[in-house]
């Protein structure tokens, strides 16, 4: 029997929601099973729209609380865009596996710390780079 995929999300906005659906969709066993985000009152709301019950997700305002608390095999980060190095370093010096939206960074430093945390870690990273805004994908 394959075991879940437990996963836990950092920034629950517009973006990471629609991949909820997604995710559920392909029936591969991915469950999410918790969220940093500052605002509780929309993350409930948007796991409603996305039929996820908001009692089976636990909400945390910390993102480094999260982390330390739960059992996760993987993390999706899709905050503002200033805070994804620092989320991502967070993850990955956990060696937890890495969803990470574009922009990596957004400062020259951000970007040499998160190379930093790359090369000691053992997680895998996927960076998403959605095409949907491209020339070719707009004609």
């Amino acid at each position: 029997m394959k075991s879940e995929i437990r996963l836990g999300i950092i920034g629950y906005g517009s973006r990471l929601s629609g991949l909820g659906d997604t995710l559920y969709g392909q029936g591969q066993g991915a469950v999410i099973t918790c969220i940093a985000d500052t605002d509780h009152e929309q993350v409930r709301e948007r796991l409603q729209q996305h039929g996820i019950d908001p009692g089976t997700v636990r909400l945390y305002r910390d993102a480094a609380e999260m982390l330390d608390r739960e059992p996760l095999d993987g993390v999706m980060v899709g905050t503002r865009c200033s805070l994804h190095a620092r989320m991502a370093c967070a993850v990955l010096e956990r060696n937890l596996s890495l969803y990470l939206e574009k922009p990596v960074a957004t400062s020259l430093d951000d970007l040499r710390m998160l190379k930093r945390a790359h090369e000691v870690s053992r997680s895998q990273v996927v960076v998403s780079f959605p095409l949907r805004l491209t020339a070719q994908v707009r004609l």
